[in-house]
C-alpha cells in the first residue's frame, strides 16, 4: 500500500508540534489541561517551544532502564506531558466525565499504562507486527484514550526505548490520507499497513518513520480540513505539492 509521493523533508519542518521556535497554541492548551492532573504544571513555566516539550519527554523516558523503576507519578507524567503535545484534542481524560474527570479518579490508570510499557519494553528491533500492535488496545483500556492518542503514546515511547521497533501516529488526517492514497476498502486502512508503507518509504528516504508521519501531518494540514480530504479555501504554504493534494481528493 502507498503513501503520497510529497517533499517529506519540507513539511517536516511545517508541522509545528515540532517546532523549535514556538509553543503553539494547541499544545499550550493541551499541556493546560494536563495539568489539571497536578503533576506537569511546574514544567509548563520552562518550556517555550514545542521542541522543548519533545525533549522533556525524551529525558523522562530516558531516565529509566525497566519498566519497574518508573514509580506510577514517573508514568503519569510522562503520560500527561504526551497528552500535553497532542494539544486541545487530547482533553478527553481530565474533563470527562463531568465533575469525576478519568485522569484523576480512575485508579486504574497507573495500573494499565504500567502494563502497556511493559509490553513495550519486551519488544526489539525485530518483532512482528503483532505481537507489538497487542499493545494498542492495553493503551486504548485508558477511559478517554481511543486510537489517535494511543498511537502518539506509542510514537514517544517507540523512538526513546533503544531496542522498541519504530512506531508511529495513526490519526484521523493518517487515516484520510493513507485512503486517498490507495484503491483499497476501509478494512485495508489499518494501522498495521499504515507501518507498513511507513516502513517501505523510509526505505528509500533518509527519515524515521514517526517524520515521515509528521511531515505528512504538516501536508495534510495545509491543504485539508482534520475531518475529510477536503480542499481548505486558502493555503497558509505555497508549494507544487498542491497538485498531489488536488490528486488525492479525485
Amino acid at each position: 500500500m502507498l503513501l503520497p509521493k510529497i517533499d517529506y523533508s519540507f513539511w517536516l519542518k511545517k508541522n509545528e508540534y515540532y517546532s523549535d521556535e514556538i509553543l503553539s497554541n494547541s499544545v499550550e492548551q493541551g499541556l493546560n489541561h494536563a495539568a489539571k492532573a497536578g503533576l506537569v504544571g511546574k514544567y509548563i513555566e520552562h518550556l517555550k517551544t514545542n521542541k522543548d516539550l519533545i525533549n522533556l519527554i525524551e529525558e523522562k523516558i530516558k531516565q529509566k532502564k525497566s519498566p519497574n523503576d518508573y514509580s506510577d507519578k514517573d508514568l503519569l507524567t510522562i503520560f500527561d506531558l504526551i497528552q500535553g503535545w497532542g494539544g486541545r484534542t487530547g482533553r478527553s481524560p481530565y474533563v470527562q466525565p463531568k465533575g469525576k474527570p478519568y485522569r484523576m479518579n480512575d485508579d486504574t490508570y497507573p495500573k494499565i499504562y504500567r502494563e502497556a510499557i511493559e509490553m513495550l519494553y519486551k519488544t526489539n528491533k525485530e518483532s512482528e507486527y503483532d505481537e507489538i500492535l497487542q499493545v494498542k488496545p492495553k493503551i486504548e483500556e485508558l477511559k478517554g484514550v481511543g486510537e489517535s492518542f494511543s498511537t502518539k503514546h506509542l510514537s514517544f515511547w517507540s523512538r526513546f526505548l533503544d531496542n522498541c521497533p519504530p512506531l508511529a501516529i495513526f490519526d484521523k488526517r493518517m487515516k484520510n490520507i493513507f485512503y486517498a492514497s490507495n484503491n483499497s476498502s476501509n478494512k485495508e486502512i489499518t494501522y498495521k499497513n499504515f507501518l507498513k508503507a511507513l516502513q517501505e518509504t523510509s526505505k528509500s528516504i533518509n527519515l524515521e518513520i514517526y517524520e515521515i508521519e509528521a511531515a505528512i501531518f504538516g501536508f495534510s494540514e495545509n491543504y485539508f480540513k482534520n475531518e475529510e480530504i477536503v480542499l481548505i479555501n486558502e493555503f497558509e504554504i505555497d508549494h507544487e505539492d498542491v497538485r498531489i493534494a488536488k490528486e488525492l481528493i479525485s
